[in-house]
C-alpha cells in the first residue's frame, strides 16, 4: 500500500512540475503598462506610458533614469528623474502627474 501511494505522489509530482514552471516562465515575460511622471533634462514634467516585460515594478522604475524618451516634437530627452510610476489603469496621487496626465494625448 506504502508503494502505490510512493508512486502515486512522485508521479503526480512529475506530472506537475513542467507546468509550475510553465507558469512562471509566463510571469517572466507577462507585459506590463506602466505611466510614469518623470522629470527630463531639459527640467520639463511629463507624464509617459512604457510597457515593462519582466521586471518588478521597483527594478523597471530604477532603470529608466538616463534612458531617452522621445518626445512628441520628434527631439529625444534625457530621463532624469522618476518621480513615480503606477500601473496604466490606477490613478496618481500627486495632483502635478494627475494634471499633466490630463493634458497628455495617450
Amino acid at each position: 500500500m506504502n508503494t502505490k501511494l510512493l508512486i502515486t505522489m512522485l508521479t503526480a509530482l512529475v506530472l506537475t512540475s513542467p507546468l509550475s514552471h510553465a507558469e512562471s516562465a509566463d510571469k517572466k515575460s507577462e507585459r506590463v503598462h506602466y505611466k510614469c511622471h518623470l522629470r527630463l533634462d531639459d527640467n520639463s514634467e511629463v507624464v509617459h506610458q512604457f510597457v515593462s516585460v519582466g521586471e518588478t515594478k521597483a527594478e523597471f522604475q530604477k532603470s529608466l533614469p538616463g534612458s531617452t524618451l522621445y518626445t512628441e516634437n520628434g527631439e529625444d530627452a534625457l530621463i532624469e528623474t522618476v518621480y513615480h510610476c503606477v500601473t496604466k489603469k490606477q490613478r496618481f496621487k500627486t495632483k502635478q502627474a494627475i494634471e499633466l496626465e490630463a493634458n497628455t494625448p495617450f
